[in-house]
């Protein structure tokens, strides 16, 4: 057997409801899959997991936040870190699957997820638009391989430094690397909450996976967006460094999240790795992990079962809502809500992931045909269930705008984005992916659902068109100035010049009259010296005026001096002076 490198893990999580919202659909996943123990959020903090040597297996840890309103959300995040869990124990001991690259298990074990997810939001109406982000690291040996799907983040703190190792997939994400907008400008866009994956949206589901060698003393943190939303990278790394050891970290990164509103959950698992089996990190080393594909030899679904074409869930997920609702509530800080606090049931809570779009919804097709082969739809119904009167006509019109413009924008040559129109309004549940009927008898049809999204990128096109113009106009304005400047400069040394040499030509007018002085030729040889100075001065481009201006500076100087030493002299001071020396016979 291969020898294991001695690593140590010291490791802790948290999870908190926020301020706001009445439920917690965030969950955390903690597993040792050498032993088998695990720890995930409605669970009692498991101390064997604290601090523990990496075994043969390995380690995982991951985030997940879960959406979909009412229970769906956290039946959704549940379903996910369970299903990752049993999954990965099952494949390392099966004759086939064991054999399969380590993150490609991790891989298939989150595509899983997807699947079960998806068949639960399809097959039981009150989960119906359920899903997940979920954000995984997992080590073996000296190696930690990341996998995302949404946007819940990993970091990655070494030697001082901070870096995000994942990717968030989502619509300002996507704009930021077309170079639309920036970071800072993406924390109060319109879009932030689009994301452009979800375990659960579709049956089948990209998982990106990339790679990084371990050193010592890295320490990972992976947050759900209700912390990431909140706080700078370098604050996080400040306060992890600062702390006097993790659990307090995660502590403090809670509270200061829930300071700054916390309207979302909150969700931190923090772990560092030490030991012998680690090298110490290299200064110039960068922490950007190497993309993993996915290999095509890899079987698309897991079979573990026998006679039958798919696996069978295992078990361990309830998704019976009273049943969650009773025996498994998920666990959070003990943190007291401030008086006075808002406890609005899903107040700012996400709704359904079904607003993330497959191609094919978007194919033309006949609006009767498609009518008579689906049913009516459902009633608009609130998170606790209830029907929701008063709904204005076109409101799922209107809330299906944002989701509609990430198909005008992003990339249609990333074979991850290809298979999806790549939105989904999260905090919007009135939003379908099934044909919505109004009040008012209109049907959003993927035909007419297309013509949106036609329209939004004539608009977001347009008003792209608009900024550049103002933009260019601007630019214009500023050149402008610029060369107004410029010709005031020149014609201001020009003169200058011109003044410059008319004093010279003075003073050596003056020089040349008889009289006796040892400084003489002294003073002609620095009359002539800055007359060469001024005339270097005079060829200088447009583009070193400013050299111009200091050389012509320093030449007044030297004549002003010079003109002050001929005043001096009383036989260069007048002409007259010459015939008022007396005359000896």
């Amino acid at each position: 057997m291969t020898e294991v490198p001695n690593i140590t893990l010291a490791l802790y999580a948290q999870t908190h409801v926020g301020m706001v919202r009445a439920g917690n659909e965030d969950n955390f996943l903690i597993l040792d899959l050498s032993s088998g123990h695990s720890w995930i959020a409605n669970e009692d903090e498991n101390h064997r997991l604290l601090t523990y040597g990496q075994g043969y297996y390995g380690a995982l840890l991951a985030v997940s936040d879960g959406m979909g309103g009412a229970l769906a959300g956290e039946v959704a995040s549940r379903m996910a870190v369970e299903t990752v869990r049993d999954r990965m124990l099952q494949l390392q001991a099966h004759e086939f699957y064991g054999r399969i690259a380590f993150h490609e298990r991790l891989r298939l074990s989150i595509e899983e997820a997807n699947f079960l997810i998806n068949e639960e939001s399809n097959s039981n109406t009150a989960h119906r638009g359920l899903g997940a982000t979920f954000t995984a690291a997992a080590t073996l040996g000296d190696r930690i391989y990341f996998a995302q799907v949404g946007d819940s983040r990993a970091y990655l703190l070494r030697g001082g430094k901070i870096a995000r190792v994942t990717k968030d997939q989502s619509l300002v994400q996507q704009l930021i690397d077309a170079g639309q907008i920036t970071e800072e400008e993406a924390e109060t866009h319109q879009y932030r909450n689009v994301i452009l994956q979800a375990l659960g949206a579709h049956s089948t589901i990209n998982v990106e996976v990339g790679s990084l060698s371990l050193r010592q003393y890295d320490t990972l943190l992976l947050c759900s967006d209700g912390l990431s939303g909140k706080m700078h990278s370098d604050e996080i790394a400040r306060i992890v460094h600062s702390a006097p050891d993790l659990k307090s970290a995660c502590h403090e990164l809670i509270s200061l999240a829930n300071e700054r509103g916390g309207e979302d959950n909150i969700t931190v698992v923090i772990a560092q790795f030490s030991g012998a089996g680690l090298l110490p990190p290299e200064d110039r080393e960068p922490m950007v992990p190497d993309v993993l594909a996915r290999p095509s030899d890899i079987p698309t679904r897991i079979d573990l079962s026998e006679g039958d074409d798919r696996t069978k869930p295992l078990g361990h997920t309830t998704t019976d809502p009273a049943a969650k609702r009773s025996t498994q509530q998920i666990r959070t800080s003990d943190a007291p809500k401030p008086s006075g606090a808002p406890d609005k049931a899903g107040a700012g809570r996400r709704g359904p992931i079904t607003a993330v779009f497959g191609r094919d919804d978007f194919e033309d097709e006949p609006e009767d045909s498609a009518a008579e082969n689906q049913a009516p739809a459902a009633p608009a119904e609130t998170d606790n269930g209830q029907l929701r009167s008063g709904t204005p006509p076109g409101a799922a019109t209107e809330a299906s705008i944002g989701a509609a413009v990430a198909p005008t924008i992003t990339s249609a040559d990333d074979p991850a984005l290809t298979a999806a129109v790549k939105a989904t309004v999260r905090d919007n549940p009135d939003f379908r992916r099934q044909e919505t009927t109004s009040s008012n008898g209109f049907k959003l049809t993927p035909l007419r659902m297309g013509m949106i999204v036609l329209l939004m990128g004539l608009l977001v096109g347009g008003l792209i068109l608009a900024r550049n113009y103002l933009q260019g106009k601007k630019h214009e304005a500023e050149q402008k100035i610029q060369l107004e400047e410029m010709e005031k400069n020149r014609q201001e040394v020009k003169s200058r010049i011109s003044t410059l040499r008319g004093r010279i030509d003075n003073l050596r007018t003056r020089l040349a009259r008889p009289a006796e002085s040892p400084r003489k030729e002294e003073m002609r040889k620095q009359l002539e010296d800055v007359s060469a100075e001024i005339e270097k001065a005079a060829a200088l481009p447009d583009d070193k005026l400013a050299e111009a201006k200091s050389a012509l500076e320093n030449a007044d100087n030297i004549i002003r001096n010079l003109e002050k030493e001929v005043e001096s002299l009383s036989t260069l001071r007048s002409p007259r002076a010459v015939f008022q020396l007396p005359v000896h016979c």
